[in-house]
């Protein structure tokens, strides 16, 4: 499972949050570092959260979350509590690793001051995104 939520914003000045949900299958190997599979092996999109039409928008903060398909909610949502405890000691971009469940977040250079609020933000729409499987 490869959830990513993006605060992406248009040429026009539109500013969004547009997040995809993808599954790999019930025969996929997942793999040790997982990290990778964001820009490697997404899986299929099986949902979508689009407030901002996709094409040529900058992307001013990401989160991806990766875990085995069928991972429960509970878990994913403590992963992310504990990245979001941890991000003082952390800078941006960061990879993640809770138990089972990877994180990949960033955020560009003007929202650092505010990036916990901006991972909150993210974190909502990828799981809600979950809560519909």
């Amino acid at each position: 499972m490869y959830a990513t939520a993006h605060l992406v914003r248009s040429s026009a000045g539109d500013e969004g949050i547009n997040a995809f949900l993808h599954l790999h299958g019930p025969d996929f190997p997942w793999p040790q570092d997982a990290a990778v599979l964001a820009d490697t092996e997404p899986g299929k999109v099986i949902l979508r959260h689009i407030e901002v039409p996709p094409g040529f928008n900058l992307v001013a903060a990401y989160l991806d979350v990766l875990a085995p398909d069928g991972t429960p909610r509970e878990e994913i949502a403590g992963a992310l509590a504990a990245v979001r405890q941890d991000l003082g000691e952390r800078l941006a971009p960061t990879v993640f690793v809770h138990g089972r469940v990877t994180i990949r977040f960033g955020v560009e250079l003007r929202l650092h001051v505010v990036r916990a609020q901006q991972l909150d933000m993210l974190a909502s729409v990828a799981l809600a995104l979950l809560a519909e499987l």
